[in-house]
């Protein structure tokens, strides 16, 4: 099956749409080079992509985002508040939008005009503490005007390049967030904590967003839907299989947006033939066969079998 490319591709589905979100620089022939592509050039990375969706022939061209926020250059950890002030507002020239951008057009000519690109992005917070490291975030808490001055900074940047993102004509944005997780599970956070320094800037970044198909990833398990149910955007992805989270069913009556999720991506690795086809039925009894996009909850591992991911495929287009 293959979809529209116009910005309301995901409404014109005649049933359930198949997206396999595994990182996609982690194809079979490349997962001998790396699972990562952030040391790689933009078309070395656009090649790496070309080959998992070419092989696979999935529906949607979901592009990883791994050229990850820099760090200021001598900045270790965030305990002084001076590492925060050293956060300055990035041009379109720095290689991690750079070589993004040149992904994103290489996939273009590649793919040519009749396969969706979604384009990945994360909210500032995560930006960076992804890079600094997780265990930083109380420090952040400290610091908080040194935090909301780059939290801002940080913001305006991104949106340039998601402007830049929308000129280049990529259909969607897959926008992962950690604001709806819950204190007390993995990068959890307070309801203050999220007030102050994530939704802010979360809905920056959807506003930038607007004209393309916003497709808002709840990441994380131990989620509060409540915190982002209205957030501007056309998809809501969740890892609904993990602890802590809404099912799909539940998902169906807390919002009519197109949903996108159904198979549990710390399981299917591991799991036979008909246990794959099993939750793929699931997924589809529970949320219908319409305004759904099939998809793991989130990034699968490279090590993923291609007998798995082809049958899948194979199964999804049967039913």
């Amino acid at each position: 099956m293959r979809v529209s490319i116009s910005p309301s591709w995901f409404q014109e589905m005649p049933s359930s749409m198949l997206m396999e979100k595994a990182d996609s620089s982690s194809s079979l022939e490349a997962q001998e080079i790396s699972e990562r592509s952030d040391h790689l050039s933009g078309v070395q990375t656009a090649d790496l992509h070309r080959i998992f969706i070419e092989t696979y022939d999935w529906d949607v061209a979901k592009v990883m985002s791994d050229y990850r926020y820099p760090i200021p250059a001598g900045v270790q950890t965030l305990e002084d508040a001076a590492s925060l002030r050293a956060f300055k507002p990035l041009s379109l020239d720095e290689p991690c939008f750079a070589e993004q951008l040149k992904c994103l057009a290489a996939l273009r000519t590649a793919l040519g005009p009749d396969i969706a690109l979604i384009e990945t992005g994360f909210d500032p917070y995560q930006q960076i503490l992804r890079n600094v490291g997780f265990d930083q975030a109380a420090h952040m808490w400290k610091h908080k005007d040194e935090t909301l001055r780059a939290l801002q900074t940080v913001a305006d940047s991104i949106s340039r390049y998601i402007a830049a993102v929308k000129a280049q004509g990529v259909e969607a944005f897959f926008f992962s967030i950690n604001g709806a997780i819950r204190e007390g599970f993995a990068r959890g956070s307070s309801q203050e904590v999220y007030e102050t320094f994530q939704r802010p800037f979360e809905l920056q970044l959807l506003k930038a967003a607007e004209g393309m198909v916003r497709i808002l990833h709840v990441h994380g398990a131990g989620l509060d839907l409540g915190r982002v149910l209205d957030y501007p955007c056309e998809v809501i992805s969740v890892s609904d299989r993990l602890p802590g989270n809404p099912s799909l069913a539940q998902l169906r009556k807390l919002t009519p947006k197109c949903l996108m999720g159904g198979i549990d991506e710390t399981k299917f690795q591991e799991r036979n033939l008909p246990a794959i086809a099993r939750e793929v039925d699931d997924a589809i009894a529970q949320a219908g066969r319409t305004n759904f996009i099939l998809a793991c909850g989130c990034t699968v591992p490279s090590f993923t079998p291609k007998r798995s991911l082809m049958f899948l495929r194979d199964y999804t287009r049967k039913i």
